[in-house]
């Protein structure tokens, strides 16, 4: 898939997916592997890894981090410590930057709507020039309101499918 972007935007969902097959075929937490809903090979692994070396920078917000943080806790205690060293290494691989987007410069009607979350993504995609950020979801709702708002979204599937799929 060529998109020509500058920046790539991320989501809870495409970012988990990534930590958790990190997480099962790294660190052999085989019992989180039925949690894996999108990477569930070698080489969808490989096609986003390929997408996402593409964009000049990647960023999400720390809305996003703290959802993955719940995530985290909500695992194994035995294995948080190995699951946070995969967040960190994978922030550092991309070399991930985080745009602090505050709630009450987001539009209420949307957060209510929305979430913090998802109108986060959406508030940094529109702080961009057009053209420039590509936001990655597994949202369909949030990947929808993004196309009202003129910020370009892909699904992860759009992404990683491939023959098979």
């Amino acid at each position: 898939m060529n998109i020509e972007r500058k920046v790539l935007i991320f989501d809870t969902g495409p970012l988990r997916e990534l930590i958790l097959y990190e997480a099962v075929h790294t660190l052999g937490f085989k019992r989180l592997a039925p949690d894996l809903t999108h990477l569930r090979s070698d080489a969808a692994r490989d096609r986003l890894a390929q997408f996402i070396s593409g964009f000049q920078s990647r960023t999400t917000t720390p809305q996003v981090v703290a959802e993955i943080s719940s995530w985290v806790f909500r695992t194994d205690s035995q294995g948080r410590a190995n699951i946070w060293s995969v967040v960190y290494r994978e922030f550092q691989g991309m070399g991930m930057d985080e745009k602090l987007i505050k709630l009450l410069e987001m539009p209420r009607d949307i957060v209510a709507e929305f979430g913090a979350v998802d109108t986060s993504l959406l508030k940094l995609g529109s702080s961009f020039n057009p053209g420039e950020p590509l936001v990655l979801s597994i949202d369909r709702s949030l990947i929808a309101k993004c196309s009202q708002y003129g910020v370009t979204a892909l699904h992860l599937w759009e992404v990683i499918a491939g023959p098979g799929f």
